[in-house]
């Protein structure tokens, strides 16, 4: 009995430190910045404007507008030439800022805290 406890422990701990290394290895594997990456302003600039159109988005909805679609894809593709990009360029720009989780907490935080501004302006008008 005891030689077969002594295994499974045995077994146990090689399995628990190879998941130990599987996950550090990922965790400290940084991920380069791809070679047009947007730069950290543009991105919270960008993220902003995305989320004003989500709203503009949802009051069209709850209006009846039929066409959501057609003005979603609008939209979208009008903030893309605000900034110049591309829809590769912002999605492969927001995956290696969100591989940073205090970069992108950070970036969200700030999003957040210029749209209550705006909204408090708004609201003052």
């Amino acid at each position: 009995m005891i030689p077969k406890m002594k295994i499974n422990y045995t077994l146990i701990v090689i399995l628990g430190g190879f998941l130990l290394w599987a996950c550090t290895d990922k965790i400290e594997k940084k991920s380069e910045p791809p070679a047009d990456l947007i730069a950290y302003d543009t991105m919270i600039n960008i993220m902003i404007d995305l989320r004003l159109m989500d709203a503009a988005l949802v009051q069209e909805q709850r209006e009846g507008n039929a066409k959501v679609n057609d003005l979603k894809y609008f939209l979208y593709n009008s903030i893309m030439e605000k900034y110049h990009i591309t829809r590769e360029q912002y999605k492969t720009s927001f995956e290696y800022y969100q591989n940073d989780l205090k970069v992108i907490d950070k970036m969200f935080a700030e999003a957040i805290t210029r749209l209550t501004k705006m909204e408090s302006e708004i609201e003052h008008e």
